[in-house]
């Protein structure tokens, strides 16, 4: 009988949306926003990242950014269609400043 101090770890699994195949590096890359109902992550393994270009999710900063300005305005009473709140407005412009910087 195995002891649990001598088993391997078990390999995570993943999933690659480009190749479309199990992988052990797949990470999420991409977030598709739906009008109703939960959005889709898109996983992509390091080699089809490294060959595509991919960029993980965590590192697209106006990605980031924009999830943390749309989190505030969602439940801030402050923030409506007439304006935002000085933390609405101070998200905006990092965000608009991330986009900027990634074109």
């Amino acid at each position: 009988m195995t002891t649990p101090s001598n088993t391997e770890a078990p390999v995570p699994f993943g999933w690659c949306h480009w190749h479309k195949g199990p992988s052990g590096t797949a990470v999420l890359v991409q977030i598709i926003e739906q009008n109703s109902g939960p959005g889709v992550g898109l996983y992509a393994c390091a080699p089809c990242r490294e060959q595509r270009g991919l960029v993980t999710y965590s590192e697209q900063t106006h990605e980031a950014a924009y999830r943390d300005y749309l989190l505030h305005t969602t439940d801030c009473e402050g923030c409506s269609r007439i304006g935002r709140c000085e933390v609405g407005r101070r998200l905006r412009d990092i965000y608009q400043k991330a986009l900027d910087g990634a074109a």
